[in-house]
């Protein structure tokens, strides 16, 4: 009995302490999400919710106190009328993918007091089973459709629809997104440190530039940010650039050749110098203040985004410091529109030569309408390399009927279910190829890199059955499983990547990308001379 007589003394204390507006507004977010799509009610989309949303937004100011809050929350929940005991909503099968799903949140005592956490823990429990108005299956395209209201006439919303953009998004992400368990940074920690930011934006490019580095924060490849054509804002700055190329070689930029070698050579930049800082600033660094602006699954993928644009700026001079030689040295680096270049492209190196006995394919370029003449050519051959470094053009059901002796599973993936948001279901496992006794019998090396995304990485995948196979190169881009797409008021959409995708042994591919048999990293010799590194492994491999 003192027990509880003490737990209720500090729940009551805990609910009479001030709350931030920030505070309340995420609390307000959250369980608009929440109703959103578990609250049979809303769920019909005759509920005006985005507009009572709104209105919440603006009262928001005069909540005071957890108590406040809690009332509030709870007559609004209230006003949506009783849930009735839901039959169907049986405890979630142990067998389904729930690593997504955490509501433990709704029975928060130290911000909600115990009559809103029974109610919405009930709702929980109750939730809708009927066709929700805002999110439904698409069988056709395999992923999530949104009914979301677009705004598109706002290029600048005002607080209460920046918001409501901030909310709509953080809850299709808390609900749908596959891998949201898997995040670098909690996702719940995202909608605290956007709120702010949010309000913050008041003018068109911080809004465009906080929309952007909030889907960064998922680290989705698929996720960028479209901007409607009216509102896309010009250059305010000079965008300025070094006269060289460069590579990223652990913490280090390789200069690896010249955009226009006359004005690097004012600078005393030599192909082979290895910049170590920028400025006040590591390469490291560089690339850490650039990576919000941009969404990478993976680092290889983020890197393969950044580095075009990690030298420039607005500033035509900047102090540099590089290693030649094995010493360190201080130089200034000077900054061109890309005009003053007068760029022309180098003569290609001399590429790796593919002995006689060994096939290669570009499935960039192959069609699958040439895979049978493709490999009945190849099919004495000691070994085929299958490049999948650029976007293949759906032939690798067909390739594989000709790699596999039997049906072989390749990828498992996971599928939201509306009707439980957060939790997902597993597919069947695909299969690839048909029984075959005349299957190709030689060494098969898939070519992979950070350019390796989506269909490509399924690509991969499905060759890698092959009895022979392995996956040569660097990570690939995980970014794979069909996109679903997601509107922000003033028309501004984005997408992210909407099914798990896992081997057979359930190692998740949505973020670290393929597994890799044999790393096939780039060193500065192979930059400099032009070497295929990928390439040039795979050959060694067939030939062992």
């Amino acid at each position: 009995m003192r027990y509880l007589l003490a737990l209720l003394l500090l729940s009551s204390t805990a609910l009479a302490q001030s709350v931030t507006q920030s505070q309340t507004l995420v609390a307000i977010g959250k369980v608009w999400g929440f109703l959103k799509y578990y609250h049979p009610q809303v769920a019909t989309g005759k509920v005006d919710w985005d507009g009572q949303l709104v209105q919440l937004i603006n009262e928001s100011p005069t909540i005071h106190s957890k108590a406040d809050l809690s009332a509030r929350l709870l007559g609004w929940v209230n006003l949506l009328g009783p849930v009735k005991p839901c039959a169907r909503c049986s405890p979630p099968d142990l067998a389904r993918f729930s690593r997504n799903q955490d509501l433990s949140w709704l029975a928060d005592s130290s911000l909600f007091n115990p009559a809103l956490c029974q109610q919405l823990t009930f709702i929980a429990a109750n939730r809708n089973q009927h066709t929700n108005y805002y999110v439904h299956w698409d069988p056709f395209r395999n992923r999530l459709d949104f009914s979301e209201a677009e705004y598109a006439a706002m290029a600048l919303p005002n607080v209460s629809y920046r918001l409501l953009g901030l909310f709509r998004y953080w809850n299709i992400i808390e609900y749908f997104h596959p891998t949201k368990y898997a995040m670098t940074q909690p996702w719940h920690q995202v909608l605290t440190q956007f709120v702010p930011r949010f309000q913050q934006a008041t003018d068109t490019l911080s809004y465009q530039q906080e929309l952007q580095r909030l889907i960064s924060a998922t680290h989705d490849g698929h996720a960028e940010l479209v901007i409607p054509p009216a509102y896309r804002l010009p250059w305010t700055k000079p965008f300025l650039l070094p006269p060289f190329d460069y590579r990223l070689l652990i913490d280090t930029l390789l200069v690896t050749g010249y955009l226009n070698d006359s004005l690097s050579q004012l600078d005393d930049i030599r192909r082979g110098d290895r910049l170590i800082q920028i400025g006040d600033r590591s390469v490291t660094e560089l690339i850490d203040q650039r990576a919000p602006d941009f969404s990478g699954s993976n680092r290889s993928a983020l890197i393969r985004q950044i580095l075009p644009v990690l030298l420039t700026g607005s500033q035509p001079v900047v102090e540099i410091d590089l290693i030649r030689d094995g010493q360190r040295v201080r130089k200034t680096m000077h900054r061109y529109r890309f005009e003053r270049m007068n760029y022309r492209p180098p003569l290609p190196l001399k590429a790796e030569t593919i002995p006689s006995t060994i096939g290669y394919v570009d499935l960039g370029t192959l069609q699958v309408s040439e895979v049978k003449q493709v490999m009945e050519q190849y099919r004495n051959r000691q070994g085929i390399i299958f490049d999948v470094r650029a976007y293949p053009k759906g032939t690798f059901q067909r390739i594989c009927e000709y790699l596999n002796p039997v049906p072989k599973g390749f990828a498992l993936y996971t599928k939201p279910d509306p009707t439980s948001p957060g939790l997902f279901t597993w597919s069947e496992v695909q299969y690839v190829g048909r029984n075959n006794p005349d299957y190709y019998r030689g060494k098969v090396a898939i070519l992979c890199n950070s350019r390796t995304q989506s269909a490509a990485e399924s690509t991969c995948m499905a060759l890698r059955t092959a009895p022979q196979a392995k996956i040569i190169g660097t990570p690939s881009a995980g970014a794979n499983g069909d996109v679903s797409y997601v509107m922000f008021p003033g028309g501004y959409q984005t997408r992210f990547s909407g099914r798990g995708v896992y081997t057979l042994e359930r190692q998740l591919i949505l973020g670290p990308g393929v597994p890799i048999d044999i790393d096939a990293t780039p060193s500065a010799t192979d930059y400099l001379t032009g070497t295929d590194r990928a390439l040039q492994a795979a050959i060694d491999w067939i030939s062992q």
